[in-house]
């Protein structure tokens, strides 16, 4: 069964985005693209919510590069109810969710990432979705924005792996300790 990947860099302080979604504060470096790009080799559909992909569509499509060609040809989900149509090598889906995604994880394949906002981010943990989380922590600390847990449920995960990049990132990757049921958050 494939697994659906959360994939998200994250300030000190738990924020996703700055102020005004603001992304601009991300850490990056040759090191950090080499891990993506070995990743990317993990997955082989990227999950979007309208606000990332509309985000992603207004950037990605006019780059060139090696990374550039794989977040161009990756096979996309997007999840928005207000979305009439997609572009960009993607596949609009308006209906349910967990219904979406449990047919997805049952087709043949790689995993799936989710590179997503807060919104589509919440709904896929508020319903158990995520199989796994990979977290960046950059160093910086942002003081307002959107965090990836905005509620104060308590979520438990056991912790797979940590790796330190020299950019002063660190990953680490998480799988949870137990689904969670819609009724418990």
């Amino acid at each position: 069964m494939r697994k659906v990947v959360l994939s998200m860099m994250m300030s000190l302080d738990g924020y996703i985005e700055g102020v005004s979604n603001d992304i601009h504060w991300h850490v990056w470096d040759d090191k950090m693209e080499d891990y993506m790009m070995d990743f990317f080799k993990t997955v082989d559909t990227f999950i979007y919510g309208r606000k990332s992909y509309e985000l992603m569509l207004g950037y990605w499509p006019g780059q060139t590069g090696a990374f550039a060609n794989v977040m161009n040809s990756t096979p996309k989900l997007v999840f928005s109810k207000t979305l009439e149509k997609v572009e960009w090598n993607s596949e609009l889906v308006s209906k349910n969710v967990v219904e979406e995604i449990n047919m997805e994880k049952n087709k043949k394949g790689k995993d799936l990432v989710l590179f997503a906002g807060g919104g589509i981010a919440s709904t896929f943990i508020m319903h158990g979705l995520i199989d796994e989380y990979r977290l960046i922590i950059n160093p910086v600390v942002l003081g307002k924005g959107t965090r990836l847990f905005p509620d104060k449920k308590r979520l438990k995960f056991k912790l797979l792996e940590v790796k330190a990049f020299d950019c002063g990132n660190i990953l680490l990757i998480y799988k949870p300790e137990k689904r969670i049921k819609s009724s418990q958050l």
